[in-house]
């Protein structure tokens, strides 16, 4: 879903592995925190720790 190196993080979709731009719909599979533990901050490192997994449009119809 991400790459290794820290500050250079790109999402990908957990299936195909699809690099996601700027305008993609993103679909993604989280289970909400509790009211206490909230993510907050920039959306791509909340994703890595929070998500369970993220689509892209066309592998989201397919699952």
């Amino acid at each position: 879903m991400f790459d290794k190196n820290f500050f250079n993080r790109e999402l990908r979709c957990s299936n195909c592995n699809k690099l996601f731009q700027a305008g993609d719909k993103v679909f993604v599979s989280l289970v909400l925190p509790s009211k206490s533990m909230m993510p907050v901050g920039v959306l791509d490192k909340v994703l890595s720790k929070h998500s369970e997994k993220v689509f892209c449009t066309i592998c989201n119809k397919k699952g």
